[in-house]
């Protein structure tokens, strides 16, 4: 089996898998990991930590569902940004969104920001820190994703996008239920990975100024 077979046989497993979820469950847990992941923020905001912006996925079918998340940061006044998927070239465009109102159904079905209502960012936006789905994490900051290569793509935009606006580039964190945590994720040298994991049992994966924060 070579690594694209075996990426894809880890992904029919893991989407499977979190599929098999009870719905319940993952109502119980995306809520779990809204709170940690606000306590997260406030953490890191009490320390110092400069967060304006946070970029979200809005969730689709059995992912973490980030809703109690956004609602937070829209109550706390930081800008929240949402991906428009481009099918042409796998690329993302970010909107500022301030109300579910300002979505439309877009590509794969998924939710997306409605250009005439939302608000366009400009090419050299870069957020402060990017929540990411996916369908499965490791302990060293594998992401198996959905083959697209979408937030691949991403990362290296905004790596180059900070360099060039010659600020910190964003932190990456992913989220997800603790079903979802694996040994080992195929990856290949041009895959994405996060600084850390939130799941219903808390962080995982890097440091907060030096120190776990939960």
């Amino acid at each position: 089996m070579d690594r694209a077979e075996e990426k894809q046989a880890a992904r029919t497993a893991a989407a499977l898998k979190r599929d098999g979820l009870s719905e319940a469950c993952r109502m119980a847990w995306s809520d779990t990991v809204c709170q940690l992941t606000v306590e997260w923020l406030r953490r890191r905001i009490g320390e110092g930590a400069a967060v304006r912006s946070i970029m979200a996925y809005v969730p689709f079918r059995s992912e973490l569902d980030t809703t109690l998340l956004i609602e937070w940061c829209w109550r706390k006044g930081l800008t929240v940004v949402v991906s428009r998927c481009i099918r042409g070239d796998r690329s993302m465009e970010l909107y500022a969104i301030e109300a579910w109102d300002e979505l439309m159904p877009g590509a794969y079905g998924i939710r997306e920001p409605d250009p005439a209502a939302a608000r366009r960012c400009g090419a050299g936006f870069v957020p402060d820190i990017v929540f990411v789905p996916g369908l499965a994490f490791d302990g060293d900051g594998g992401r198996l994703g959905y083959g697209g290569g979408y937030y691949d793509r991403f990362h290296e935009r905004m790596a180059a996008a900070a360099r060039l606006a010659g600020v910190e580039a964003p932190l990456w964190i992913g989220l997800g239920y603790e079903a979802q945590q694996a040994d080992a994720v195929p990856m290949d040298s041009h895959d994405m990975v996060v600084d850390g994991v939130i799941t219903e049992l808390g962080y995982r994966g890097g440091t907060t100024n030096g120190t776990d924060p939960f």
